[in-house]
């Protein structure tokens, strides 16, 4: 017998393995709400959006044209005179290079802005995860508190039977001593409630005490659509990139444009029989273009494109493939789970308060000893403790399900 007790209250303080949550004043929050607020507010999300900013600036970096070259000479230019010649020269990409470095820019910032819409939805996933793991323990710590009750009415009724003559020492030792772990457990249950409440502060990333109002369950629409998803846009969109990237190197094999003008000086007496001075005064223009005659480096970066749209395509379909593998896993456990709560609902949450007050009243009247009482009242605390894990479960595996398929 003093084996099976000692297992009995094993089995409590393990069911009981969880903290209670802070007691100042705190602002009741529901899920939306909470979610609107991490997306207006969450640092990483303004972070992302920042660097869509940046993408979009680069764009017009599109037309790069090269520096301008100014020169200046002196000296024996045309004659056994000094003279000078100033100088603008210019080198211009083919005109298409810039349309097609444009083209790609582009197609960058449009990808930075999946990004954003990428981090939204974790950050909503994030924010509903933590959302109801606050209400899980918190449902622990209403269970807690429940029993602790109950083993701190049981414990004084002890004293009193002991005092009585109607008990031994070691009826009134095992009542104080469950009360004291469930104690110790509520104190443990704090801290993880208190880790819970900084992370989903930082989701907010406000200084308001938020507390989560209670909702059992996570709604779910059950949208069957991955098409949506960004990050299958990501990809969808890299792909895009690359084919812009091919045409961008291809481009940079057509002939590049040089422009310049110069201005002379001329001192001495010229071929239309007139004596000039050493003012600059004599002007010409000069057009020509570059060649990619050692075009070797620029064919490798085309090939290298090349691949690179080959792996955005491979990324493509290992995302779909993946995210496929995912949403036919969820819609599993999401009904899985479904179903065990539905019928921890329907029967056993009734059968466990039908124990939990029969063995109080049984034992209050002396119908049942001590042991048999912790036999039973552990009984429907683990009916109630399984169906608080169950919740959470099937909420786990909504919010999962949610993120997968992105209903709005």
């Amino acid at each position: 017998m003093k084996n099976n007790h000692k297992n009995i209250t094993a089995v409590l303080i393990l069911l009981f393995s969880f903290a209670g949550f802070g007691l100042k004043a705190q602002t009741p929050i529901n899920l939306q709400t909470a979610i609107n607020t991490a997306l207006e507010n969450n640092r990483n999300l303004k972070n992302e959006k920042l660097k869509s900013e940046y993408s979009k600036a680069l764009i017009k970096s599109a037309n790069d044209i090269p520096q301008t070259g100014v020169t200046f000479d002196y000296g024996q230019i045309n004659s056994a005179y000094n003279d000078m010649k100033f100088g603008v020269s210019q080198n211009i990409a083919f005109p298409t290079v810039y349309k097609k470095q444009k083209n790609v820019y582009t197609e960058e910032w449009k990808k930075s802005l999946l990004n954003v819409s990428l981090k939204e939805y974790e950050l909503k996933k994030a924010v509903s995860l933590t959302f109801y793991n606050i209400l899980y323990w918190k449902e622990k710590e209403k269970l807690l508190n429940e029993i602790l009750k109950l083993y701190t009415d049981f414990s004084d009724k002890a004293n009193l039977r002991l005092k009585a003559g109607e008990s031994n020492i070691l009826e009134k030792t095992t009542a104080s001593s469950q009360k004291s772990a469930i104690e110790i457990q509520l104190k443990q249950l704090q801290q993880e409630l208190a880790v819970l409440k900084i992370q989903f502060q930082w989701l907010l990333n406000t200084e308001t005490d938020f507390i989560p109002e209670d909702s059992k369950s996570f709604a779910n629409s059950l949208n069957e659509k991955l098409a949506d998803h960004p990050l299958l846009k990501i990809w969808e969109q890299q792909k895009n990139i690359s084919t812009e990237q091919i045409a961008l190197e291809k481009a940079k094999m057509l002939p590049g444009l040089q422009l310049a003008y110069n201005l002379n000086s001329f001192k001495g007496l010229g071929p239309d029989d007139k004596l000039y001075n050493a003012t600059p005064q004599f002007h010409s223009v000069q057009v020509g273009v570059s060649l990619p005659i050692f075009s070797g480096g620029q064919k490798a970066r085309i090939e290298a494109a090349k691949v690179a749209q080959s792996v955005a395509e491979s990324e493509l379909k290992n995302a779909e493939f993946n995210l496929q593998n995912q949403l036919k896993k969820a819609r599993e456990i999401y009904q899985s789970n479904l179903e065990i709560v539905s019928k921890y609902e329907s029967s056993d949450l009734k059968n466990a308060d039908v124990i939990t007050e029969t063995a109080k009243r049984q034992f209050i009247g002396g119908e049942i000893n001590y042991l048999e009482f912790v036999i039973l009242v552990n009984q429907a605390v683990q009916l109630k403790n399984n169906y608080t894990d169950a919740v959470w479960k099937l909420n786990q595996s909504a919010i999962e399900l949610e993120y997968l398929t992105l209903n709005p």
